[in-house]
């Protein structure tokens, strides 16, 4: 069970990634006025809203890469766990999450993705279970 005080130490967390993500981003060279960093600004003003009351994490749409042969790859910021890609093949087909790192979030932000990276992000992991 959380207690109030771990509760508040995740929150600040939270609100220190979109901080780190957003630094990310301009270090990278994108600018203030960009949708996906616009919306990381967001969310990140709506975890500092929060700190101190008890709701959900955060999580933001960073970009949105679409018509990639017919599929689309979108970057999420996971205020707690960082970068995210949600890839489909296809409309309507399902999705393929995986969490990436700063290296292949910057590609997909700067629309810099091969064809390996991008059928990487769109091919399911092999299930492990049992």
């Amino acid at each position: 069970m959380s207690t109030p005080d771990v509760h508040l130490k995740f929150q600040w967390a939270e609100v220190n990634e979109f901080d780190r993500q957003l630094a990310t981003m301009r270090r990278w060279g994108v600018l203030e006025t960009d949708p996906g960093y616009k919306s990381l600004l967001a969310a990140r003003g709506e975890s500092l809203a929060k700190v101190g009351i008890i709701k959900a994490r955060n999580t933001a749409v960073a970009k949105l890469l679409a018509g990639l042969s017919p599929g689309e790859i979108r970057l999420w910021s996971d205020a707690e766990l960082g970068w995210m890609t949600e890839a489909r093949t296809k409309p309507g087909a399902p999705p393929v999450y995986k969490y990436v790192s700063d290296e292949v979030a910057e590609k997909i932000v700067k629309e810099e993705l091969t064809h390996e990276l991008e059928e990487f992000l769109m091919t399911p992991d092999p299930y492990l279970g049992e």
